[in-house]
Formats: structure tokens, sequence, C-alpha cells
């Protein structure tokens, strides 16, 4: 079986509930379950209780109710990229170390805007006229959050003794 096989035969095995969820996990704005159900390849009553069983997992945020409007739980995907940075470094000290390597690249792309952060810079202006600007605003954005998660990793590291949760979860 050559690879091209291999993943179409992966991609139509998946349960409804595997591509319900892939489909929620993109869901950045609040969406009907028609919507959903069409992302997920299936019919509007077969995505219903999987919705709801991810809004009882926290992994989405139903925000209204008729029509149903459901949207991806950021808090749920920050705690689980938290998590597997945990993973990752496993020690206090390592995470430190990341932090000032990502310190030191952010205060590096502050200085090139000279704004003291990503979102006080324009977008629209420096996109329009300039493809490099826009990927470091890009990156620069990137590094922020990800520096605002290695924090929340390290402090729950040192909050726990380095005994996390995510230790016991091989």
């Amino acid at each position: 079986m050559n690879l091209t096989e291999e993943w179409e035969r992966a991609v139509t095995q998946r349960t409804v509930k595997d591509r319900v969820y892939e489909a929620a996990t993109t869901l950045t704005t609040p969406t009907t379950v028609a919507d959903i159900a069409a992302r997920a390849d299936c019919t509007k009553e077969g995505a219903r209780p999987h919705l709801e069983w991810f809004v009882d997992l926290g992994v989405l945020e139903k925000v209204a109710d008729n029509p149903a409007l459901f949207v991806r739980n950021e808090a749920y995907f920050e705690f689980r990229r938290v998590t597997e940075l945990i993973r990752e470094f496993e020690t206090s000290a390592a995470i430190a170390e990341a932090i000032d390597e990502y310190r030191a690249r952010e205060r590096e792309l502050a200085a090139h805007f000279d704004e003291p952060s990503p979102d006080a810079v324009a977008y629209a202006g420096i996109a329009a006229r300039d493809d490099d600007a826009a990927e470091r605003l890009r990156e620069w954005r990137t590094v922020t959050r990800r520096l605002r998660e290695l924090r929340e990793a390290k402090l729950r590291l040192d909050s726990d003794g380095g005994h996390s949760a995510a230790s016991l979860f091989p």
C-alpha cells in the first residue's frame, strides 16, 4: 500500500466523533450545528450529541441555544498546550531557560517595531507594504503567546513541587 492509499484509508476510517472533533477544534467564531455537520461530513443529528459531549468536556463552549452555536474553548486548548510544555521540558529549570530564549527574541522583535507589544502594531499598515514585517509581526504574536504559556507551565511546576499532574499521565 502506498502513502496516498494509506492516507485515504485512514481518512475514511475516522468516526463521526473524530470528524466532529476535527471540525470543532477550528471554530474561532460561533458556528451552527449545520455548519459543523457539513464540515464533518455528517448529519446535524449525528453531530449534535458529540458537540454536547465536547461542551461537557470543556473542549467547546455553547454560546447560544436557538439556534445552537458553538465555539472552541480557548482556555481548554491553552491548558493542553501548557500541559504539553510541562511534559516536553520536564523541569522548571528547562522551562526557565526556554523563557530566557523567548524573552530575548521578544525584545528583538519589539525593537524592530519600536512598540511595547504586537497589539500596538497596526497589521494592515505593515502588511500592505512589507511581507517580511508582516511575518515578523506574526512571529512576535506567537512568541508572546508562547512566553505566556511557558510562564504558566513554570508556575504550575513550581507550585506543585515539580510533580505536575501532567507527569501522572504518560
